[in-house]
C-alpha cells in the first residue's frame, strides 16, 4: 500500500492541467485543434508566469513534450513551461513553405506555411498570452514536415520565437527552397540571438546529403549569438527522432534560457 501511495504521489507531481481553446480563424480556413497543457504548479502559484512551447502535430507530440519537460523541471533540469499542442487540418499545406512539383513527392502539396505562421503570430500567440500567465519566451517544435516549418520560421521570422526545435526536418522538400534561404540568412550578418536544435535519424541517400549540406552551412556561418545544438541518431528511424532527441533538445533550451536570462 505504501508503494502504491508513492506511485500516486509521483504521478500527481508530474500531472498537468489540460484545456482547449477555439481559435478565431481569420488567417486560416480550416480549424486546427489546440490543446493547452499547463504545468502542475499553474493552479497553485497564481503569481508565476511561464515560457511557452508550441508543439506542431500536437495530438501525437504535445503530451510527450509536456511529460519530458515536467520530469526535467522536477529535477531542476528545465523550467516549467506551458505546452500548446497544434494539430493542423492539412499538415502538408500548412507546414510546407512552397508547393512541391517534384514527382517523387506529392505534387501540388504545400505552399501554406506563411499563412500558418500568420495565424500563429496574429491570432494564436496573442490569445494564449491573454488567457494564460506567459512570459515573452516562446519555443516552436516540430518533426519532419513540421520541422520544415520550424526551420522556415527560424529564417523568415526570427523574432517570432526565441527557440526552434526541428527534429529530422524535411528540408529536402520541393526545390530545397528553405535550405537555400537559411544558407542566405546565415551569411547575411543579421544577429541570430536564438536557440536552434536540429537532429537527424537513419535517413540516407539524398535526404541525408541535403541535411548534411544544410547543417554544414549553418555551422560555418553561424553568428556567436546563435546557440546551436546538433544530434545524430544513426540507429533511430525517421519517425522516432523526436523521441530520441527530446531530452537533449529541452536540456539545451534550458541552458540557453539560463545563459540569456530568457
Amino acid at each position: 500500500m505504501k508503494t502504491l501511495a508513492l506511485y500516486v504521489l509521483l504521478f500527481l507531481s508530474f500531472a498537468s492541467y489540460a484545456s482547449t481553446v477555439e481559435p478565431v480563424l481569420k488567417a486560416l480556413n480550416e480549424k486546427p485543434e489546440i490543446t493547452i497543457l499547463l504545468p502542475a504548479s499553474y493552479a497553485t502559484d497564481k503569481t508565476k508566469h511561464y515560457p511557452v512551447i508550441y508543439v506542431l502535430d500536437g495530438q501525437l507530440n504535445a503530451q510527450l513534450v509536456q511529460s519530458m519537460n515536467a520530469r526535467l523541471a522536477a529535477s531542476a533540469g528545465s523550467y516549467e513551461h506551458i505546452v500548446v499542442g497544434i494539430e493542423s487540418a492539412d499538415r502538408l499545406k500548412d507546414f510546407a513553405p512552397s508547393v512541391n512539383m517534384d514527382p517523387r513527392g506529392p505534387i501540388g502539396a504545400g505552399g501554406g506555411a506563411d499563412k500558418f505562421l500568420d495565424y500563429l503570430e496574429i491570432e494564436l500567440i496573442p490569445r494564449i498570452a491573454r488567457q494564460y500567465r506567459t512570459t515573452d519566451h516562446k519555443t516552436i517544435a516540430g518533426h519532419s514536415i513540421a520541422g520544415l516549418l520550424v526551420v522556415h520560421s527560424f529564417h523568415s521570422r526570427p523574432q517570432l520565437f526565441q527557440a526552434h526545435l526541428a527534429f529530422s526536418p524535411a528540408i529536402w522538400w520541393g526545390e530545397r527552397e528553405t535550405a537555400n534561404e537559411v544558407k542566405k540568412y546565415m551569411r547575411s550578418g543579421i544577429s541570430k540571438g536564438n536557440f536552434l536544435y536540429l537532429n537527424i535519424g537513419n535517413e540516407s541517400g539524398e535526404m541525408r546529403a541535403v541535411y548534411d549540406a544544410f547543417v554544414d552551412s549553418i555551422v560555418r556561418n553561424r553568428s556567436l549569438d546563435l546557440m546551436l545544438n546538433l544530434d545524430e541518431f544513426n540507429t533511430a528511424a525517421h519517425g522516432f527522432t523526436l523521441s530520441a532527441g527530446l531530452y537533449n533538445a529541452l536540456r539545451g533550451l534550458y541552458k540557453y534560457q539560463q545563459a540569456t536570462g530568457k
